[in-house]
């Protein structure tokens, strides 16, 4: 029985690191937030979350996109480019 619940965590943790979807195709500005969580010991890659402005298409929804993509290496390069450019500073 504690052997059960092992593999059951195990799955629930190893299926937790996947991001193999491409999700729909997602313009740099219409990011609201990009999180790239680290390689974890029990996932072999690095997580990258991306959250939606409340647009017509995507109204806030949180997609986590493949890592070794080109396209989303380039979102999220893109995307870095433009916050840096648009950011507020505060005095």
């Amino acid at each position: 029985m504690f052997a059960y619940w092992i593999i059951l965590y195990w799955i629930k943790i190893t299926y937790k690191c996947r991001c193999t979807r491409k999700g729909p195709k997602i313009r740099y500005k219409d990011v609201q937030k990009l999180e790239i969580k680290p390689k974890y010991p029990y996932c072999q890659e690095k997580m990258i979350f991306v959250t939606m402005e409340n647009v017509a298409r995507f109204k806030g929804q949180e997609y986590c996109l493949h890592p070794k993509l080109q396209s989303t290496k380039n979102l999220v390069k893109w995307f870095r480019i433009w916050k840096d450019k648009h950011r507020v500073y505060e005095a």
